[in-house]
Order: C-alpha cells, then sequence, then structure tokens
C-alpha cells in the first residue's frame, strides 16, 4: 500500500511538474502587452474579492445586533439600513470589478489566441516538408486547433475562474481566522483530502486523456482523407467501407469517453461528500460554539457562508487542474511543432543572387544523390548520381518511366528537398546559398494539381503577383487560353472558386495555374505534367504562349504526352534515379534506348511490365502502386498487354 501511494505521489509531482514546465515555455510565446493586462486582471479580482469577502461579515454582524426577542432597540431601523446599503454597495463593486476582469481577460485571451494561431501557422509553413508529409492533414489541423484552443481555454479557467476563487477563499479564510481560529482550522482541513483525491484523479486519468486526444486525431484525419476522395469513394461505391472506418473509430472514442466520464462522475461525487462532511462540521462546530457563548447566533451564517467561500477554490480546483492536464498534454503537442527544425532552405548560411543571363549556365549538377526512407525503414536512392548542364535560354524537356526521378529532380531545383550529396548550381550559385525569396521570384512552376484555393478567379490568377492590374490578370489569361470562359462565368473574373477548385474542372485549374505563372513572368518556367488536363486544342494553344516565351526564359516540361517535348532544345531521360540517355526527339527515337521505348508504347496504347513502374507515364496511363510489388508477379510475361485488359487487372489487385 506504501508502495502504490509512492507512485502516485511521484507520478503527480512529474505531472505537477510538466505542467508547469510546458506553461511557462508557452508563456514565454505571450506578448508584454498581454502579461500586462493579465496582471492588472487580478489586481482587479483581488479587489472584487474583498468585497465579496465583506458581505458575509457584514451579514453576520447585522444578524448579531438583532435582538432575539424581537424588543426594539433606538436607531436599529437605521442600522440595519446602513447595513444593507454597505452590502449592496459591496455587490455593486464585486459585479462591476468581475465585469472589467471578464472584459481584460477575454480581450487578452482573444489576442493570444490570434497570436499562436499565426505563429504555429507560419512556422509550420517553414519546417522540412518530410516532416508533413508523415502527418495525416486533418489530424494536423486538428492537433493545431486542439492545442491552441487548449492553452486559450486554460488561460480563461485560470484568470476567470481559479484565481478569483483563490482569492476568495483566502479572504474568507482569513476572515475567518481573525473571528475564530478553531473553525478557520476546520475549515483548511478539506483543503488536503480535496488535493489528494485531486492527485489520484490526475494519475490515473492520463493515459484515458491522451487515448482520447489520438482517437479524435484518428477520427478528423479519417473523415479529411474520405471527403479529400469523395469522388473516387462514389465512383467505385465503396461509401459502405468508408462508413465503417468512421464507424469503429468513432466507437473506439465513444468506448474511452465513457469510461472516462464514468470515472470523473465517481471522483466528482467523492469529493462532493468529502466537501458536505466538512461543511457539516463546521456548521456543528459553530453552533457548539454558540451555546458556549463564544460566538453569536449572526456568525453561525457567517461561518457557513465563509466556508461556501472557502471550498469555492477546492471546487474550482478540481476542474483547473483537470483542463491544466489536458491543457498541458495540448501545449505538449503545440510545443513539439514550434520545437520542429526550420527547412534550411529558409536559412542559407550565405545569402547569394543567382545570375540569370541567356546563354549562360543555369543549372549545373555534379553527382546529385537523394535518398529518402521508405515505409518500412529502408532507405532508397530517388536520385543517383545525377550530373547535368543546363543553359539559360534552353527548352529541357524530362522522360522517364513513373517513379524514376523526375519530380524529385524538379523538387531539388525549387529546394524543396535537398540532396544528400553532390553538388548543384543555380545562375553560377550554389543551390544552398539561394534564397526563397530568389526561387519565389525565378521560378514559376505548375504542376498536374495546381494549388487553387477558395476566392474569386481574380485572386486565384493574381496570386503571389500582388498589385497585378486588371487588364495584366487579362493578358495572363488569354494566354492561357481561358478568358472566353472566364466570361462565361457567373460574374467573369470575380466568379467565386471553391475550395481547391471544386467548381473547377481539371483543364480548367491547370489554365488558371499558368496563367498566374504568365502573369508572374518569371525568367524560368517548370511544367511538371502542367498542361496533362488539357485537351489537344488547348495544349496547342498554351504551348504557342511558353513557345512566344521561350528566347528569354528556361523552359523546364515533364508531359505525359511525349509530343510535347518534340520542340524541346534537349531531353534528359531519367531511369531508376539516373539520366540514361540526353539529346533531342528524334534522336532518342532513333537511338532505340528508354526513350524510344515509352514511344513506341504511347503509339501502341499498352503497357510494358518493365522498369520500376509497369506503367508508363508518357499515355498516362494508371500506374501500378509501389506498396504492391508482387503485382507484376501475378502479370504474365509477355511483351505488353492491352490497355483494355491492364486496368481491370489492376483495379482487382489494388482492391
Amino acid at each position: 500500500m506504501g508502495q502504490e501511494q509512492e507512485k502516485t505521489s511521484l507520478g503527480f509531482c512529474r505531472e505537477v511538474k510538466a505542467i508547469v514546465a510546458r506553461g511557462r515555455q508557452v508563456w514565454h510565446l505571450v506578448g508584454w502587452p498581454q502579461k500586462l493586462a493579465l496582471g492588472a486582471a487580478v489586481l482587479v479580482m483581488s479587489l472584487a474579492s474583498a468585497a465579496n469577502t465583506s458581505i458575509p461579515v457584514l451579514l453576520g454582524k447585522m444578524i448579531d445586533m438583532i435582538p432575539p426577542d424581537s424588543s426594539p432597540r433606538p436607531g436599529l431601523h437605521r442600522l440595519v439600513v446602513l447595513y444593507l446599503g454597505l452590502m449592496g454597495l459591496g455587490y455593486i463593486v464585486r459585479e462591476s470589478l468581475n465585469v472589467l476582469r471578464r472584459y481584460l481577460v477575454e480581450s487578452t485571451c482573444a489576442q493570444i489566441d490570434k497570436n499562436l494561431c499565426v505563429l504555429i501557422v507560419s512556422h509550420l509553413m517553414k519546417i522540412d516538408l518530410s516532416t508533413l508529409s508523415q502527418e495525416q492533414v486533418g489530424a494536423l489541423h486538428g492537433r493545431i486547433l486542439r492545442s491552441i484552443e487548449g492553452y486559450v481555454r486554460f488561460l480563461r479557467i485560470s484568470f476567470l475562474d481559479f484565481f478569483p476563487a483563490i482569492f476568495t477563499g483566502s479572504f474568507a479564510l482569513m476572515a475567518a481566522l481573525s473571528r475564530q481560529p478553531r473553525i478557520a482550522l476546520i475549515m483548511a482541513g478539506v483543503i488536503p483530502v480535496s488535493v489528494m483525491l485531486t492527485v489520484w484523479q490526475l494519475v490515473t486519468q492520463k493515459g484515458i486523456r491522451l487515448g482520447l486526444l489520438r482517437s479524435r486525431e484518428l477520427m478528423d484525419g479519417t473523415v479529411v482523407e474520405q471527403l479529400t476522395g469523395i469522388d473516387y469513394i462514389r465512383a467505385a461505391h465503396s461509401h459502405r467501407q468508408e462508413i465503417h472506418r468512421v464507424a469503429m473509430a468513432a466507437e473506439q472514442r465513444r468506448f474511452r469517453e465513457v469510461r472516462h466520464h464514468f470515472e470523473m462522475s465517481l471522483f466528482g461525487s467523492g469529493k462532493a461528500l468529502n466537501e458536505a462532511l466538512f461543511h457539516l462540521l463546521v456548521i456543528a462546530f459553530a453552533i457548539y460554539l454558540f451555546f458556549q457563548r463564544s460566538i453569536g447566533y449572526g456568525d453561525i451564517m457567517m461561518f457557513s457562508i465563509l466556508f461556501l467561500n472557502v471550498m469555492s477554490p477546492l471546487n474550482e480546483i478540481h476542474r483547473f487542474v483537470d483542463e491544466a492536464h489536458e491543457s498541458s498534454l495540448r501545449m505538449g503537442d503545440l510545443l513539439e511543432m514550434l520545437a520542429e527544425p526550420t527547412d534550411r532552405s529558409f536559412q542559407p548560411s550565405e545569402v547569394r543572387e543567382p545570375r540569370i543571363e541567356v546563354g549562360a549556365p543555369l543549372f549545373l549538377a555534379e553527382g546529385l544523390q537523394v535518398t529518402y526512407r521508405t515505409a518500412d525503414g529502408r532507405t532508397r536512392r530517388a536520385l543517383d548520381g545525377v550530373s547535368m548542364s543546363i543553359r539559360h535560354g534552353e527548352t529541357i524537356g524530362v522522360a522517364g518511366r513513373s517513379g524514376c526521378g523526375k519530380s524529385t529532380w524538379l523538387r531539388v531545383i525549387m529546394r524543396l528537398i535537398h540532396p544528400s550529396s553532390g553538388s548543384a548550381m543555380l545562375g553560377g550559385v550554389p543551390l544552398e546559398c539561394v534564397s526563397r525569396e530568389s526561387i519565389g521570384r525565378l521560378i514559376g512552376y505548375v504542376g498536374q494539381n495546381p494549388f487553387i484555393f477558395a476566392g474569386t478567379i481574380a485572386e486565384n490568377i493574381a496570386y503571389g503577383n500582388e498589385g497585378a492590374t486588371p487588364e495584366q490578370i487579362e493578358r495572363a489569361a488569354r494566354m492561357a487560353c481561358i478568358h472566353d470562359e472566364i466570361l462565361e462565368m457567373p460574374g467573369g473574373y470575380q466568379a467565386r472558386v471553391l475550395e481547391r477548385g471544386q467548381n473547377l474542372s481539371g483543364g480548367q485549374r491547370q489554365r488558371l495555374a499558368l496563367a498566374r505563372v504568365f502573369l508572374k513572368n518569371p525568367p524560368i518556367l517548370i511544367l511538371d505534367e502542367g498542361t496533362s488536363a488539357l485537351d489537344n486544342i488547348s495544349e496547342r494553344n498554351v504551348q504557342k504562349a511558353i513557345n512566344a516565351a521561350r528566347a528569354d526564359r528556361t523552359v523546364i516540361l515533364v508531359a505525359h504526352r511525349l509530343s510535347t517535348l518534340m520542340d524541346s532544345n534537349r531531353i534528359f531521360v531519367f531511369d531508376e534515379g539516373q539520366i540514361a540517355e540526353t539529346g533531342t526527339y528524334d534522336e532518342l527515337v532513333r537511338r532505340g534506348g528508354v526513350f524510344a521505348e515509352l514511344v513506341r508504347s504511347a503509339e501502341s496504347g499498352c503497357l510494358t511490365p518493365t522498369g520500376d513502374g509497369p506503367a508508363h507515364e508518357a499515355i498516362g496511363a494508371p500506374t501500378f502502386p509501389k506498396a504492391y510489388p508482387d503485382l507484376l508477379e501475378t502479370i504474365p510475361h509477355a511483351d505488353a498487354i492491352p490497355l483494355v485488359d491492364a486496368i481491370p487487372l489492376a483495379e482487382k489487385m489494388i482492391a
């Protein structure tokens, strides 16, 4: 039994230390104006507590003045009116100060909420992308909101409920001590028992609380994941499977919540019975002292009310410690996110500006190597010894099978990921010395799934180009072949776009992103499947706009339609993280290597089970996921499988 108590005591001490340490860390994030405002709130609440304590003291004195036999005394009515007036004034002062305190606390907490939200989002925007990729978007979003909400709620409870209750209880205990020390001693006796019950509750509920937090994050991640893929879920008629996933996660959360609330109700009942027992003891002892003529009968009521005031912080300490414990867990998440190191592209050791001149070397790479860790913990090479040279003004095509390293190489250029070895230079400057500002100014990027946000058409085109005029926006839209379609929309350029551009077609989203890049007019243009969703006519028109701007800019094209690369000055063919071939379109076709095989596959409309991905992105066909390496073993060993047979086979194996 002694060992169990010792373990509980040690566990409580550790938890209190963790709560205090996390609270101090987050407190440092609060600005001085907010700290001063909360300090003023503490002063106000102390004055309000003094006014509150004066009320039962005045009440007891007034009752003691009234004779038991109701016999009239000269001036008694005036004294009663005076005491009632003073009590009324006490109520007015108390409530006025409470209004001021609430305003100070609420306005300060709202400002802290805003500041923390901006702080953590700005930090997450700068951390390593590999860290973000390991998180479910919905779970991360829920963790951000709950961590900030938990800390702000903790501040509100502290300054609106707990600290005022502490002041009220302290003043009440001092008033009782000055009037009758023995009764004050009985009042104080309730404190250690209540604290012991709270300690027991805190230690036993920690694991359940953590489980509840994680189950809520799991639910958030599952729902956001489903909403993101709602089109496929509906097309595949797999909603029952997804509903089952939600039901399982919800049942897990329900079971933990029921257990938690049941145990909390037991603790709550124990605390209430303890408080009732000591209240009865205070009243009984006060009556005993009255019969001993040590106190007046008005003091019995005064001590009863003062005991309720002493119980005020004990009633709040249960909720305060409860909230402090949960908030400390959430503050731990907040501090963990803020402790994530900033991506080194935001903190170059030496900032140097790249020199961009037509004909001069633009991008040089020597022995470039990028590694990543797979889900099973193994290390794989996404790029393996890549060496190349690109001059400014060239149009560079990029081709290769799925997963061969094309997009990884583009992400290296944009400093979204960092090579593990080798060297890379942009505009004659080591890539490590190029700032994010320079990258954003020099490179325009359009991917297969462009970033479209909820707002107007004009706002989406002008994104990243502050100060763009309506004429410039319209000119960019014309270059991207979307101007006429915009005019047909209700509101034209002021038409509303839903989140992720859900009310636009895939081609419209890509052309909006292209218009954004044309408006930006950067010297380097990267299209990573940037025209994959366009029809042939639109792609031809967009290609003309790109060709017209080729003279003074570098264009890098990754295209699933290999015919798009015909006009490229050179084509880099990637294979298994290396550059397998380099040359013009015609040279590579005549060479009969990997590129020629991709062209033949595109022309014949079939898939070949070779390389690191059985489906060639050259024709935009669905690729077999890397998560199913045994899939190829089920495919008959033939030179090619017709597309109409391959797609059902792939869907069957993936399902």
